[in-house]
């Protein structure tokens, strides 16, 4: 096991963490399935970003980390008044364009891999 495999880990368990608090913080609605929804993808291409770049999907999840602490305290703590409509909105369009550009990348690298390997 590298040393950035335990520490991808450990930042993932951290987003995961903070996904369940900030769906179970706001109670059960379908706005929080699809903010769970959001928070699995960004999750899953976190993942599959491992498998093809391990160091890049470590960045990238610090960066996850990061924006989603910032939103999902402001969702949970100073949503009164429509306010966390907008923290909501952030956080599930930040988490959707983000892992979409992610999993562009995988394709992206995967493709680029296999032609450097038929090449040779």
């Amino acid at each position: 096991m590298k040393p950035t495999d335990k520490r991808f880990w450990i930042a993932w368990l951290v987003l995961l963490l903070m996904s369940i608090v900030s769906c179970m913080a706001e109670g059960w609605s379908e706005d929080t399935a699809l903010l769970g929804a959001a928070y699995a993808l960004s999750l899953l291409s976190a993942w599959l970003c491992h498998r093809v770049r391990p160091r890049v999907a470590l960045g990238n999840l610090i960066v996850m980390i990061a924006y989603n602490a910032i939103l999902s305290y402001n969702l949970v703590f100073n949503g009164q008044y429509g306010a966390g409509l907008t923290w909501w909105l952030f956080i599930l369009l930040l988490n959707t364009i983000h892992s979409m550009c992610l999993l562009i990348f995988i394709l992206i690298s995967s493709k680029k891999r296999k032609t450097a390997e038929s090449e040779c």
